[in-house]
């Protein structure tokens, strides 16, 4: 075997869809990253582009290690910047609307999705946020599970009348949800999972760099899908249990003090 033949098998080319597939994430994810200079690629053709796997490797370990020097934020530590989170730019383009002859009635229930989504969402980022460290951080995870499936469901809904466009969000590389979802916190539950969060945090991010709608809601998705899944992880090791043993407990306490008040009278 020639040293060049030795190269192409410990370092292969890969296709946008091999990553595509690999990642399980969309064919333009991959072309996003390569137009914004994340990913290095050369051109086999005019539309075939191929990425070697070093490449790759190398991208998706600065994307897992990007917040190893960040600190720990506490409780009034001054200089500490908020978390970033992702910015819902959009709008509609009134000629197109007007030449499609959309229904009033039509535009008022996406906006109003859409405006509900938002207020959904931040209220779970809210609430994970300033929550300190207990069972509870699987409801609060399920909760922007739950947010995310709505943001994308009306990105859809919004997507499907004529005019609407995503407008780039600029500086968004770095952005985290909340204190406790950021890399590096105590989270709770498989390291696997945990990195596949930071990769979908980092890839919506992206998105909204772009102009698609589509990639912005799909990435929602598959944050949605993975948060699920680690809710499941975290219940398999008896979170939920301890929550609802906990709650029980205090359910029995109050109905002690009920029959005490009532016995007392």
């Amino acid at each position: 075997m020639t040293d060049h033949e030795r190269d192409l098998t410990d370092d292969p080319w890969l296709t946008v869809a091999e990553i595509a597939a690999e990642l399980r994430i969309s064919p333009a994810t991959v072309r996003l990253w390569i137009s914004r200079g994340k990913l290095r690629a050369k051109r086999a053709g005019e539309r075939k582009l191929l990425i070697q796997r070093s490449e790759l490797d190398r991208m998706l370990a600065e994307s897992s290690t990007r917040y190893d020097n960040v600190p720990t934020r506490s409780s009034g530590a001054p200089g500490t910047p908020p978390p970033r989170r992702p910015v819902r730019v959009r709008s509609w383009s009134a000629s197109a609307v007007a030449k499609a002859r959309v229904p009033p009635e039509v535009m008022q229930a996406a906006v109003k999705e859409l405006q509900e989504a938002g207020a959904v969402w931040d209220a779970a980022l809210d609430a994970s946020e300033t929550a300190p460290p207990a069972p509870e951080f699987v409801d609060r995870l399920r909760a922007i599970a739950q947010a995310a499936e709505k943001q994308a469901a009306a990105l859809e809904r919004a997507a499907s009348i004529p005019g609407f466009t995503w407008k780039p969000v600029a500086d968004t590389e770095d952005m985290i949800l909340s204190n406790e979802l950021r890399p590096g916190a105590n989270r709770p539950g498989p390291d696997h999972l945990w990195e596949a969060f930071d990769r979908t945090v980092d890839r919506l991010a992206l998105a909204m760099e772009g102009n698609w709608a589509s990639l912005v809601q799909q990435e929602q998705l598959e944050l949605a899908w993975v948060l699920s899944d680690i809710v499941k992880a975290l219940e398999s090791e008896g979170w939920g249990a301890r929550r609802d043993e906990r709650s029980a407990r205090s359910s029995r306490r109050n109905t002690r003090a009920k029959k005490g008040s009532t016995d007392a009278r």
